[in-house]
């Protein structure tokens, strides 16, 4: 046997047990800075902590990973970390000067300029800290508010600087 197969074998156990062992949930929202965000997430500690993974999709995108811990016995409110995707921001890109100095040349080089400024932002990676308050509770279907606040490196500009958003899922 390769050791590879080896790796892939033991890959799937520790899958399966995982996924015996706690409940892997599914949830999509929506916020600022990002428009829909698919999620999912797998409870942990008797339903009192949770892992997750998101795609975050608004004019730019990102991954990012957390934690969340249930601060409550009916675990409405928990706080956690994230690492990855924490914000967006407006990236101040300059427009091209173009060589054609005729008055055509100008006029669509303003005209790109002005329809690309809108859509010229860039995802701010970093780490940061969550607060959740959950309707139901932590690991149970149904709404949850979201708000984080992190401390990151622009994607496209490598400058760094603090983010946030705040999002509203629903946990199926």
């Amino acid at each position: 046997m390769t050791l590879s197969k080896l790796c892939l074998g033991a890959l799937l156990t520790v899958c399966t047990f995982t996924s015996n062992a706690n409940d892997v949930n599914f949830s999509i929202g929506g916020g600022y800075p990002y428009f829909v965000i698919p999620e999912v997430s797998l409870s942990a500690a008797q339903g009192t902590q949770r892992w997750y993974a998101n795609y975050n999709i608004g004019l730019d995108d990102g991954f990012s990973v957390g934690f969340e811990h249930a601060l409550t016995n009916n675990k409405k409110h928990a706080l956690g970390l994230v690492v990855g995707a924490i914000g967006v921001r407006h990236y101040d890109r300059e427009c091209p000067n173009t060589d054609d100095d005729s008055l055509s040349g100008e006029l669509g080089n303003i005209l790109a300029c002005a329809l690309v400024a809108p859509f010229d932002q860039e995802t701010i990676n970093g780490v940061g800290v969550s607060y959740s308050y959950l309707f139901r509770g932590l690991n149970e279907g149904g709404w949850r508010v979201r708000f984080e606040l992190g401390y990151g490196e622009g994607s496209d500009s490598n400058e760094k600087r603090a983010d946030g958003g705040v999002s509203i899922s629903y946990e199926f």
